[in-house]
């Protein structure tokens, strides 16, 4: 019976690749995971980090939306204010098949002692695959699926700002500006046309407020815009105790809600869960979407300086 409910979802997913979406994360203030929409996270804490994630969406459907990533950043140069990241990104999503590899750049400029505002540029691609040949039809001479797969590379460019301080940051990004994408006759061209990715825009921002030695307030807010495709807002807040443990819950608008939790094992290793529950119609036969991050830094506290009050943080 899910299966029969899903099919519908997965014609909306799979057929126009053309309006494919950037992937979606909840727990999207774990480390690194900040590298995969802006650039200029790149050397912000000061030292190398690593992240490893897995989500599953809509647990309980057959093709239902997977993604795997991999990220590391970190600062590097004599002068400590350049960053170096490195991102990897596999989507499946029905039919589709979408993997994503970039390498990020940034500039950290120091506005003030506590202050530091930093430009990031991003240069990537990713390969595309629709299995159409492996769709079960009703009518087998569907014009869209009697070519066969689909497949090719596009590579694409984008840009993004942040600004932080040590109980406070904002940014904004564009992760694709530039998309080459040459299905069509020649190079196509596309910052904001029909291209098999399209420009999305990334706002957001957030602050640690210190309640007390032991209890600290994280409200953040993510925008998210792409013009074909409603705005969409996620409002989370966590709550450190003690520097030991974080819990969270987050909203996103018209879509879901979800809980978080992380534990920072030690100064370099900390891991995180979120599970969101949809509150869309799909919740009557989907059993929520589970996310498992780990993260791992590269940190020497005898020889890191300048390390902001809250890594990890944010």
């Amino acid at each position: 019976m899910r299966n029969i409910l899903f099919l519908p979802v997965l014609f909306l997913l799979s057929m126009p690749l053309t309006a494919q979406q950037d992937a979606m994360f909840t727990r999207n203030t774990f480390n690194s995971m900040y590298l995969f929409g802006n650039p200029a996270y790149c050397g912000v804490h000061g030292y190398w980090t690593t992240n490893a994630l897995y989500r599953t969406q809509w647990l309980g459907f057959d093709g239902a939306p997977q993604t795997m990533y991999l990220g590391a950043e970190g600062m590097v140069g004599r002068r400590q204010n350049a960053g170096l990241g490195f991102s990897l990104m596999h989507d499946k999503i029905g039919l589709d098949r979408m993997t994503h590899l970039s390498a990020n750049y940034a500039y950290h400029i120091r506005m003030d002692k506590d202050q530091t505002l930093s430009l990031g540029l991003k240069a990537g691609a990713f390969y595309y695959k629709s299995l159409l040949g492996s769709a079960i039809l009703d009518d087998n001479g569907d014009p869209v699926y009697s070519s066969g797969d689909v497949q090719g590379v596009v590579p694409q460019l984008g840009v993004g700002a942040y600004w932080y301080t040590p109980d406070f940051f904002a940014g904004v990004s564009m992760p694709t500006l530039f998309a080459f994408d040459n299905r069509n006759d020649g190079l196509n061209f596309t910052p904001l046309g029909n291209g098999i990715q399209r420009m999305h825009l990334n706002a957001y921002t957030g602050y640690v407020f210190h309640l007390d030695n032991r209890i600290d307030l994280k409200p953040s807010v993510l925008l998210k815009y792409q013009p074909s495709a409603p705005l969409e807002a996620d409002i989370n807040l966590n709550v450190w105790f003690n520097n030991v443990i974080a819990f969270g819950a987050s909203y996103r608008t018209n879509d879901a809600v979800s809980i978080m939790i992380e534990v920072p094992i030690n100064k370099r290793l900390s891991v995180a869960y979120a599970f969101d529950h949809t509150i869309t119609p799909i919740r009557n036969v989907s059993d929520g979407t589970h996310e498992i991050m780990v993260g791992y830094n590269f940190i020497d506290d005898l020889r890191v300086t300048g390390v902001r009050r809250n890594p990890g943080r944010f």
